[in-house]
C-alpha cells in the first residue's frame, strides 16, 4: 500500500520506506517521495510574511516567505514587487512536523524599494488551495499627544468639549468618551474629523477631533477619560489617557503664539539673476519649531538648514527658480510648534496675469530747488505684473554707491501697474556736457535679448531740447531702496 515516486533515472540511490509517513531524501540529486496511504487528508498552506529586524547593510536586504500546515509537501512559492513578478529567489524544501508541512522562500530586493514601501507579495501554490501575503515594513505606532478643551456656555446654554489626538499613525483609529468610567460613546451626539500632515523626517501622521455636546458644566466634568484605539495589522492597540478637561471663561477666542510670516524672493534676484530665495519666519514665545516646505501636492522640499535670526525668532529658507516664479507655483511653509493643535501651512503663491509690456519716459529734471542737485526720474508707465526693477547707468557703468537712487513701489490703476525710478546727481555732475545717465528697466515681459528697456539723457541732450514739465512726485510715496 506504499506508493514510492523516483524523479531521477540515475543508477544510484538511497532511500528509507516509513510505514506511517512521508520521507524526502536527496541523493546525487534523486529527490523521493514516499507518500503513505494514512496521511490521504491534504492541507492547504498558511503564509506569512518575514521581514528584516534590524537594518541591513548594503543595497539589498532579505525578505521571506513561511508557509506552514500544508499536505502534500510539493509547494511552490513565487513572488511579485507590485505587476512585477520577481524571478531571483530561493525556495528551500519542505519540512515535515507531524502530519503537516512547512516551507520557506527568500529573495533579495532594493533596499530602497523597501524603504520606499513598495509593494510586494509572497504567493504559494499549493494542490489543496494557494495563499499569498503582502510582505511590507512593520510600521511602528505613532501615539499621539491628546489634548481636551471645552467652550463657554454656547447661546443654547449648552457646553461643547472637543478631544484633540495630534499627529499618530496608522490612520484607523477610534475615540472614546467615558462618563464616570462608563463608555457612553454611542449615546451621545459626536462629531469627529481627521487631517493629514508630514512631521519634520517627512512621515505621513494623522490627526483627529472628537467634538461632544453636553446640557450643563456638570455633565462636562464627568467626562475625565478618554479611549484612543488604534487598529494595526489586527491587532487592537488602546491608550487610556486621563484628561481634565481645560475650561476658558472668557467668551474671547484663544490665539496662537506662533507666528508665521513668507517673504517673496527680491525682484532684482528674479528679473537680473533668474533665481531668488523665498523667507519663512516664525515667531514664537517658547520652544524651538520644526520648519519644512511642501509643494502644491504637499510633497516635501529640500531647503536650507533653519536658522535663529534672533530672540525667539527663526528662518527657513527656499530657492525658487525663476521659471518656478513666472508660472505662479505654490510652495508652502509648515511650522509644527508644541502651542499649534495642527501645523501651521503658510502658504506663497505669486499673483500674475497676462505679461504687459511697460513705456518708460526718461524726465527732464524739474528748475531745481536744491541748487547743489538734480533729479532724474525714469517713469514706468502701465504694466503687468507689478514686479518690475530700475537700475541706473552712469557713462555706461553701473551707478555705484556714490549716487542715491530708489524706486517706488508700484501704483495700481485700472488693473496695470505704473513706478518712478529716481536717481539724484550733483549738479556740478549733471552740468558735464560727456556724461550721460541711463535707466534701465527689467519686467518680464521684455523679450528682447538684454531683456531690459534702456532711455537715456544727459546735460547736452536736455539743453538743447529742454522741455518745461511740471511733474508733481509725491515725496511721501513709499520707496524700496534698490
Amino acid at each position: 500500500g506504499t506508493t514510492v515516486t523516483v524523479t531521477t533515472g540515475k543508477k544510484y540511490m538511497y532511500f528509507f520506506l516509513k510505514t506511517c509517513g512521508i520521507l524526502l531524501y536527496f541523493y546525487s540529486g534523486i529527490l523521493i517521495t514516499v507518500v503513505s496511504p494514512f496521511l490521504a487528508t491534504s492541507s492547504p498552506p498558511t503564509v506569512f510574511p518575514l521581514v528584516p529586524c534590524g537594518t541591513e547593510s548594503g543595497d539589498m536586504i532579505t525578505l521571506g516567505c513561511l508557509a506552514t500546515g500544508f499536505n502534500p509537501p510539493a509547494v511552490t512559492f513565487s513572488w511579485n514587487k507590485g505587476s512585477t513578478a520577481l524571478t531571483d529567489f530561493i525556495q528551500y524544501p519542505a519540512v515535515q512536523k507531524g502530519d503537516v508541512y512547512t516551507g520557506v522562500s527568500q529573495v533579495r530586493v532594493r533596499k530602497q524599494d523597501w524603504d520606499t514601501q513598495q509593494n510586494f507579495q509572497c504567493v504559494v501554490n499549493h494542490a489543496a488551495g494557494n495563499a499569498q501575503t503582502p510582505v511590507i515594513p512593520t510600521r511602528k505606532p505613532y501615539n499621539p499627544t491628546l489634548k481636551v478643551f471645552s467652550s463657554s456656555p454656547d447661546e443654547d446654554g449648552t457646553y461643547t468639549a472637543s478631544c484633540f489626538a495630534k499627529e499618530f499613525a496608522p490612520k484607523k483609529h477610534g475615540i472614546k468618551w467615558l462618563k464616570n468610567g462608563a463608555d457612553i460613546t454611542s449615546q451621545i451626539d459626536l462629531t469627529e474629523t481627521v487631517c493629514d500632515s508630514k512631521n519634520a523626517a517627512g512621515k505621513i501622521l494623522y490627526s483627529a477631533t472628537s467634538f461632544l455636546t453636553v446640557n450643563s458644566i456638570t455633565d462636562l466634568f464627568s467626562f475625565k477619560k478618554i479611549y484612543i484605539y488604534f487598529f494595526k495589522y489586527g491587532s487592537v492597540i488602546i491608550l487610556l489617557t486621563n484628561c481634565f478637561l481645560l475650561h476658558y471663561s472668557g467668551p474671547d477666542c484663544v490665539t496662537s503664539n506662533v507666528k508665521v510670516e513668507i517673504t517673496g524672493p527680491a525682484t532684482e534676484d528674479m528679473l537680473l539673476h533668474k533665481k531668488g530665495t523665498l523667507t519663512c519666519r516664525v515667531t514664537v514665545q517658547k520652544d524651538k519649531p520644526q520648519i519644512m516646505w511642501e509643494d502644491e501636492n504637499k510633497e516635501e522640499i529640500a531647503s536650507k538648514p533653519m536658522i535663529k535670526e534672533n530672540g525667539m525668532t527663526y528662518l527657513s529658507k527656499l530657492d525658487i527658480t525663476y521659471d518656478e516664479w513666472s508660472r505662479g507655483v505654490k510652495r508652502y511653509c509648515v511650522v509644527h510648534h508644541s502651542d499649534l493643535l495642527t501645523p501651521s501651512r503658510e502658504p506663497y503663491e505669486r499673483e500674475f496675469g497676462s505679461p504687459q509690456r511697460p513705456s518708460v519716459f526718461m524726465l527732464p529734471p524739474l528748475e531745481q530747488t536744491n541748487k547743489a542737485e538734480v533729479t532724474l526720474t525714469c517713469f514706468v508707465k502701465d504694466f503687468l505684473p507689478k514686479e518690475v526693477f530700475v537700475s541706473w547707468l552712469v557713462d555706461d557703468e553701473e551707478a555705484d554707491s556714490s549716487y542715491a537712487f530708489n524706486t517706488t513701489e508700484p501704483i495700481e490703476n485700472n488693473g496695470f501697474y505704473s513706478a518712478y525710478g529716481q536717481l539724484f546727481v550733483n549738479l556740478h555732475e549733471w552740468k558735464n556736457n560727456e556724461a550721460v545717465y541711463s535707466c534701465v528697466v527689467y519686467h518680464e515681459s521684455v523679450v528682447n535679448t538684454t531683456r531690459a528697456i534702456v532711455r537715456s539723457i544727459g546735460y547736452r541732450t536736455f539743453d538743447k531740447n529742454r522741455i518745461d514739465l511740471n511733474m508733481n512726485i509725491n515725496q511721501d510715496s513709499k520707496c524700496s531702496a534698490q
